[in-house]
């Protein structure tokens, strides 16, 4: 039976750390996604293939499954979830795979119809982010989907995620629990770490300005707020009109922050003129946040890029 939920309609157009118990288990792990395209994997080893559409959802999947099951990601790394496009290729793809795993709740935008093309023509997509109580966008009834930025939700993906693999494949469901379970352990040795290093930011400083508005699950995990975004709304495709911009120059020299957080996989063009017209020192600190790092980076993991976005934002905030 095929199980889709649809894609939200389209937003409103307006050196790490180390964690040294995550380190070594994703080493002993040998975790490694491979790049989608790759059409005879399944074939090669006999184990089920599962597209997921962003590098996020990827890791998770490699995570839960692991060397039973091969992964392959749509969404390359360092591309921009909100504004990708696939080819016929990677459409047809997804219509060969075991399972389809994507975020959801309008996060890969211009991936919707191709989603549901699938889904129509008989592959299983499990859209992660319905089930995981999302939060909505402020003053919208649109749910925000960032989700990933919260572990406590990430490590209830991981449930939902083995039981779809459970349901969808051969793996063996024995195996699927215990990877859930390293899974968790590591995603709570790095929230753990992630908290400690937010602590060291008064109270009084924890405001964050985004480039757009991606982090409110985190801040709302680690008690930050979210005071201004360049670009409004949760998608990276809007665009802030002068009276956006103005409000948030504002907005920034009231509250004396010392940083501008923007992401590795959007320009950060609009943030460096909000900054310039800020008129004081104010730094433009890149996260990676809508994706993971290249392998091997201090972000190449989930856990890793829970760490190495809070000790950035620890550092921009403490002006470091």
């Amino acid at each position: 039976m095929v199980q889709f939920e649809r894609m939200q309609s389209r937003g409103l157009r307006r050196a790490a750390r180390p964690i040294g118990l995550v380190v070594l288990a994703m080493t002993l792990g040998a975790l490694t996604l491979s790049a989608c395209g790759s059409s005879t994997a399944s074939s090669k080893n006999g184990k089920p293939t599962v597209v997921a559409t962003t590098s996020i959802m990827g890791d998770l999947v490699q995570q839960v499954g692991g060397n039973a099951v091969n992964v392959e990601v749509l969404i390359p790394r360092g591309a921009d979830p909100h504004d990708f496009e696939p080819s016929a290729s990677q459409a047809a793809r997804l219509r060969d795979a075991s399972l389809v795993v994507a975020n959801g709740l309008g996060l890969e935008e211009r991936l919707a119809s191709t989603l549901q093309s699938a889904a129509n023509d008989g592959a299983t997509v499990f859209e992660v982010g319905s089930h995981i109580d999302p939060l909505m966008r402020p003053g919208t009834d649109h749910p925000d989907p960032h989700f990933w930025l919260d572990p406590d939700r990430m490590i209830r993906a991981a449930s939902l995620v083995a039981d779809e693999l459970a349901r969808t494949t051969n793996i063996d469901r024995s195996v699927l629990d215990a990877n859930v379970k390293t899974y968790t352990d590591t995603v709570q040795v790095a929230a753990a770490d992630a908290a400690l290093t937010l602590d060291t930011v008064p109270e009084t400083q924890r405001l964050l300005v985004t480039n757009h508005d991606a982090l409110e699950y985190f801040a709302n995990r680690f008690r930050y707020k979210v005071i201004g975004t360049v670009i409004p709304g949760g998608s990276t495709l809007a665009e802030p009109s002068a009276s956006d911009l103005r409000e948030l120059v504002a907005t920034i020299k009231s509250s004396g922050v010392k940083a501008i957080f923007s992401e590795s996989t959007t320009s950060s063009k609009l943030a460096d003129t909000v900054a310039r017209e800020v008129g004081k020192n104010i730094a433009i600190v890149e996260l990676s946040t809508d994706s993971l790092g290249a392998p091997g980076s201090p972000t190449s993991t989930y856990q890793g890029l829970l760490s190495n976005t809070a000790r950035l934002i620890a550092n921009g905030l403490n002006g470091k």
